[in-house]
């Protein structure tokens, strides 16, 4: 059975955060200085191994082609962590990688509530505890050290549908008009 657009795209984008999550856990492994980012960051590298091999199966099996290498943008962000060095390289991996991390949760849960293959639907549902703990992992190193751009709002576990609060239709503030009738 193939997949429809929908799945096509989520696995196709998949593949392509894996090669960047991929990467910039290779060089977190040669170049952090905090054994506990190093250790995260072989972790990574180890879940994705079994992740990748799954997903390149599903794509086979569905006749889906997948990107053989980073994107103009990943490669970018990927040299910019290249060049940073020590506690600043160590600040600046542990955030990407809950950015990473935040961006597969979001997509894993907008493909389970949206999937139309059964085949995708078991990828997503195997998978998703394995980007829970690499998000948890990365926000535990996070401590004091990172500063984060603000509060983190998490998506709700149905996808990226959230509800939608309509706006007070009348406002509570007093309109003062002059006494004289004429517009200021």
């Amino acid at each position: 059975m193939a997949a429809g657009p929908f799945d096509q795209m989520f696995v196709r984008n998949e593949a392509q955060r894996s090669l960047y999550e991929g990467a910039i856990a290779r060089l977190a492994q040669s170049r952090a200085t905090r054994t506990d980012v190093r250790s995260y960051a072989s972790t990574v590298l180890n879940d994705h191994e079994a992740y990748d091999g799954a997903l390149r199966e599903l794509a086979k099996s569905k006749g889906i082609s997948l990107p053989s290498g980073l994107t103009k943008y990943d490669k970018k962000r990927l040299a910019h962590l290249a060049g940073l060095h020590g506690r600043a390289f160590d600040n600046a991996f542990i955030r990407e990688a809950r950015r990473v991390n935040d961006d597969d949760i979001r997509d894993f849960r907008k493909e389970a509530s949206h999937a139309a293959d059964p085949e995708t639907n078991r990828f997503v549902t195997q998978f998703l505890e394995v980007d829970k703990k690499h998000e948890a992992g990365a926000r535990a190193l996070g401590g004091r050290d990172v500063a984060s751009r603000g509060p983190v709002i998490e998506p709700p576990p149905t996808g990226n549908r959230m509800p939608v609060i309509s706006p007070p239709s009348a406002s509570a503030m007093p309109v003062i008009k002059p006494s004289d009738g004429s517009p200021r």
